[in-house]
């Protein structure tokens, strides 16, 4: 697969952001598995707060208990006595210790319900997004920053880095040559030109010049006669 780059500095930049959203996406990660620890903490307070209060309301209700139990007895004279403030002290204290054993229940059915919450609705997601940034992420980076220094060197922007042959079955242009290698050559290229020029007149061909190609001038001359081969091949 291909890609159009039109500038590195781009891709170099998408490099800082990616490096940035990992980074941020972490942090997130870690906030929320915070806050997670934060509410199971919350409700096991919570709990052990309403069975102290249980505890505290069932001895409440046995000194409320013995205290009507006291004021049953009859007076000296005979009488009954009043009993209404005890009665009422324990139907207080009944009703503190059902609402504090509701609330206990009510606990523990809120944590349970976020246990399976929690299981449902984000572990899945959460561990396949920590494997993206704990494995796929960094690779991605690592790839990216070997394709940003590839592009600098094809740009010429790192000279000290070299890429790897190509794969693309594109010929690579040929380098040029140096200063004395060309003059050499194209000297050569006169005498050869000198030559064919001294021996062409014989055959009444007039090449084109050498650096268009000698093979051009001479293909495009009509063939010898017979006789001026023969007399050519005598002589």
């Amino acid at each position: 697969m291909s890609a159009d780059v039109r500038s590195i500095t781009a891709v170099i930049d998408w490099h800082a952001a990616l490096t940035n959203y990992g980074d941020g996406l972490s942090e997130a990660m870690a906030g929320v598995d915070l806050e997670i620890r934060r509410a199971f903490d919350w409700l096991g307070e919570q709990l052990a707060r309403w069975q102290r209060a249980v505890r505290d309301c069932e001895e409440e209700v046995v000194r409320a208990k013995a205290e009507l139990a006291q004021r049953k007895f009859p007076t000296w004279d005979g009488r009954d006595p009043d009993c209404t403030v005890q009665e009422k002290a324990l139907r207080l204290a009944k009703a503190r210790q059902e609402h504090a054993e509701e609330m206990v229940e009510t606990v523990r059915r809120w944590i349970g319900r976020l246990t399976k919450l929690i299981d449902e609705m984000f572990t899945g997601p959460s561990r396949r997004l920590k494997s993206i940034l704990e494995a796929d992420l960094p690779n991605a980076l690592v790839e990216l920053t070997r394709r940003v220094g590839a592009l600098e060197s094809y740009a010429g922007l790192r000279p000290d880095y070299a890429p790897g042959p190509s794969t693309s079955g594109v010929p690579t242009p040929p380098a040029p040559l140096p200063k004395g290698k060309g003059e050499e050559q194209a000297n050569t290229e006169d005498a050869v030109q000198s030559a064919v020029l001294s021996y062409c007149p014989l055959r009444g061909v007039n090449p084109s010049p050498l650096r268009g190609g000698v093979g051009e001038g001479l293909e495009k001359q009509p063939p010898l006669p017979p006789a001026a081969e023969g007399t050519g091949e005598g002589a």
